[in-house]
Parts: C-alpha cells; structure tokens; sequence
C-alpha cells in the first residue's frame, strides 16, 4: 500500500495491517535525532525573546526570590500556572550549570521530543516509512509557521510551555488512536501541568476523537453545540458584570489584537477559515472510515467550535469574560496536525518524482530560514549560551546587568519591546532588573486580570517618559518605585547615563 492510498481500518481502529505493501525507505526512527540540528540551523535559537522572556524572568525569581522587588507578581503570574519554570530551576540547581546552558539543552530537547511526537502520530495513520518521512520533513521545515493570526508558531525558536505541551498534545492524541486510555490520561494530566490552557484544548480535541472513533459522532456533535451553548449563556451572564476601565485599555492595545477575531487582517482570517475547508475537502475524499479521515473531522469539529465561539461571544466591546481563554489558540494543534496529515499529499508527490519532492522541501527550509532571518534584524541567527549579542538592545541590557545596583527598578516607553530590532527581547529575562509595567506585560493582564489595575497605574504614568522633563519624570515616576530610565539617545535630559548605545541611553534618576 502506498502513502496515498486509504487505510482500510474499521472505525474506532487505526492499526495498519502488517500484509499492506510498504514502501522501500530507510527507517525514520532515527529521524528525529538526525533533524534536530537542522532545525536548530533553519530557524535559529533567541532564548530571551518574546514569551520567553516572561518565563525564563519566572525561572529567575524562582532561583533568586529577591529579583523584581516591584513586579515579580508579572513573571510570578505563569509560575504559578506551570511546572517547568520550576523544572527549568531545579536543573539549574541539580546541574550547577548556568541557565543559559539549561535553556539551549531545553530547546533542543523539546526540538527532538516535537519531532518524535510527530513520527510516533505519523505512525499511527500512515503505512510506510516514505510517509512517515514526509511528515518528520514536514515538520522540521514548518517548526516557526504562524498559526493564523493567534500570535501563535508551531513551535517556538526559544523555550516557553508550549514547547514541551504540544508535542505531549501529540503524544496524547497517538494514545488515543491506540485506545491506550491509561496513558493518554496521563499524558494529558503531565500536558495540563506544563500548559494549563493548551492542555484544555488537547483534552477536547481527544475526546471528540474517542468519540468519533467509537462511531458516536453525534454525540460528538452535540458535546460541540453544548460548548457554543455555554459560551452563550457566558457571554449572555457577563453582560450584567462591568469591565475594568484598566483591563479593557489592556486587552485593546495593538499588541493584543489576536484576542478578537474582529481585529485580525484578511489573511489571517483565511488562516483559519482554509484549513478548515482543506479538512472538509479531505474528509468527503477519505470518509470517516480511515484514522485520516476522522481525525481531519475532529479538527473540523474543533476548529469550527472555537471560530463560531469566537466570532459571536469574544467581541471588541465586552464582556471579556472569555478572552483569558484565548479560544482561537485551539488552531494551533490543529495546525500541527495538519503538517502531519499533510504528509499524504507530499508523499504522493514523492513517488511520482523524488526530484519535485525534494526541490519543494528545499523551497520550504530556505523559505523559512530566509522569513527567520527577516524576523530577526539585528539579531545573532543562533544565539549561543555565552556568547556576546550583536543586537544593540541587548548589549545595553547586559551592561545593566552588570552595572547596576540588584534592586534597580527602570522606567522607559511602555512601547519599547515592540521597537524595530529590539525583537521583543525579555528586559526582566536578561537584565535581572525590574521594571515599571510595559505593553508586553499586557499579555500578561489579558490572562491574570487581577494585575490590571497595577499595569495601567505604571504604564500610563510612564506613557510619556520620553519627552518629559527632568523634573517631571522624578515627579510622575520615582512615588512609583522606578530610580533608572532607558531613554533615546536624543532624549533631553541632565540626568548621567553611564551607557549610550546608538538605540538607548541608560540614565540614573537623581532628586
């Protein structure tokens, strides 16, 4: 049997008859060692960066409890939510190696235990090891693909929570194909303390797929409507409570768009709305009698839900009482699973010309490597542990690091994570200083309202710091708790600045 033809399993089995015809290929166990540099090398490595930041800050505080003495409830907020910060400081502790060290083998291991998952998915629905190859091809090339406008990859070039629950998510999902409850169980149960929210995702989407495995698709169906129900009735019970001014301003930054479907662009709308109709395409081709077939109606059903809660009880206006939910985050697995799926279709073309297939995943790597480097300007490709920066944001940020007083607290443009090049670098994750809350630290209140009343006091007051005075800035600033300030190296000011770069000039606040 090749790649392209259609198991013929009953329903509710996935196994693949050891007399099918396979095709000749050299086995893929092997792959997922072998791919994991190239992924390394294709899409880089930015330990500091985006989300990262936020959860290696949490790694800080939880090896140094006296770092952040303003604002550790901020990097504290997913500590609480998830076990590998604490994981990641235990291996700090148990190795006594530096935790860049700890983080880059971190990644890596994630890198391999993604790809691994995908292979041990891929095994379950495709016969031979042409397909099972694609797919691990597939995947390597698609590791930082956007998942539509969720601001949301596949996988991450850093290490964050979702490094390590979406390949359990898939791991979790082969164990339900196998029928093996006691494990996915468990999987799952590891994936909820790794990642709360993805976890919750994951679990859905496993029991739409028992479900439709057990030819209870009904049932399937109605657990889907149950849900739109209820976020209804939700969104219905929200409308008596009233929105704080403070988490409002939060969740509607520009930053923040992803929240409301309403605010994505046009093509980040077709990001969901085409996968969903390649699924309905696939599933009227394969039915749901072959594993492809059910799990591309299960990332219908899921996929479908999730938009239709979106678009009607998520609006710009409130209630945002299931914002924090972040329902359209769902695409994400279904995106993965879908590069998976997509091996059937790559492995056609593989055995119809090797010379296509292989030109294509060329395109796809130097694609990727090139959108990477795009993404990236100003910055070191891999940036290896020790190594020194080239990004002139950075430097300064570790020359406050060696520099400054341990309890220094910063104030600078609430704004600034999102200026070119400085690519969204964690100032708490690499400097080990605090500082006054920023737009990043939205991301942060639009999860954990609780802290939107003390993001919008220091965020506001700070709004302006670049154009006000001397005077001024001790006036708004210091009751706050801040006593340095990053500025532009233009910024009017009489205060010292030991360090200027050509992006920012690190000044001390004096009285």
């Amino acid at each position: 049997m090749t790649a392209t033809a259609l198991d013929k399993t009953r329903p509710g089995h996935s196994a693949i008859s050891p007399t099918e015809k396979t095709v000749r290929f050299p086995s893929s166990r092997l792959a997922p060692l072998l791919l994991t540099p190239l992924v390394l090398l294709v899409h880089g490595y930015h330990p500091f960066a985006g989300d990262a930041g936020i959860y290696v800050a949490g790694v800080r505080h939880i090896l140094d409890p006296s770092l952040y003495p303003l604002n550790a409830a901020f990097p504290a907020a997913f500590t609480r939510l998830s076990v590998l910060p604490w994981t990641l400081a235990a291996l700090v502790r148990l190795s006594h190696l530096p935790l860049e060290w700890v983080l880059f083998a971190a990644h890596l291991f994630s890198v391999f235990l993604f790809l691994a998952a995908c292979g041990q998915l891929t095994a379950r629905i495709f016969p031979d090891e042409l397909a099972r190859w694609c797919a691990l091809l597939l995947a390597a090339a698609c590791f930082t693909l956007p998942v539509a406008g969720t601001a949301l990859v596949v996988m991450d070039p850093y290490v964050t929570a979702r490094s390590f629950s979406t390949p359990l998510s898939l791991m979790a999902v082969a164990a339900c194909l196998d029928r093996a409850w006691l494990r996915a169980i468990l999987l799952l149960a590891i994936t909820a303390l790794v990642h709360p929210l993805m976890a919750a995702f994951t679990i859905a989407f496993v029991i739409l797929q028992a479900l439709i495995d057990s030819s209870r698709r009904r049932l399937a169906l109605a657990l889907c409507c149950a849900a739109i129900a209820v976020s209804a009735a939700a969104f219905l019970l929200a409308h008596r409570a009233s929105i704080s001014p403070a988490y409002r301003q939060a969740v509607s930054l520009p930053p923040r768009s992803f929240l409301f479907l309403a605010r994505w662009q046009g093509y980040e709308v077709l990001g969901v709305v085409a996968p969903l109709l390649l699924f309905a395409l696939a599933l009227r081709k394969l039915g749901a009698v072959s594993a492809k077939g059910r799990l591309c109606l299960v990332c219908l059903l899921l996929g479908a839900t999730s938009l239709v809660i979106a678009a009607l009880f998520v609006p710009l206006t409130g209630p945002y009482l299931l914002v924090p939910l972040q329902i359209l985050r769902s695409f994400h697995l279904i995106y993965v699973l879908g590069i998976v799926l997509g091996a059937g279709v790559f492995a056609a073309l593989a055995a119809r010309s090797r010379f296509a297939a292989v030109s294509l995943l060329a395109v796809l790597f130097a694609g990727m490597f090139a959108a990477q480097r795009a993404a990236w300007p100003g910055n070191t490709h891999i940036e290896w542990p020790g190594s020194q920066p080239a990004n002139s944001w950075q430097q300064a940020f570790l020359w406050i690091r060696d520099n400054t007083p341990h309890n220094t607290v910063f104030a600078f443009n609430p704004d600034l994570v999102y200026l070119p090049e400085e690519n969204e670098q964690g100032f708490r994750a690499i400097t080990q200083r605090d500082h006054l809350a920023d737009d990043k630290d939205a991301g942060i209140v639009a999860v954990v309202p609780q802290l939107a009343d003390r993001w919008a006091l220091q965020r506001n007051a700070e709004q302006n710091v670049d154009r006000m005075t001397d005077p001024q800035r001790i006036a708004t600033l210091k009751p706050l708790g801040a006593n340095w300030l990053l500025l532009p190296p233009s910024a009017a000011t009489a205060f010292p600045c030991p360090y200027r770069n050509s992006v920012v000039a690190v000044c001390r606040m004096n009285r």
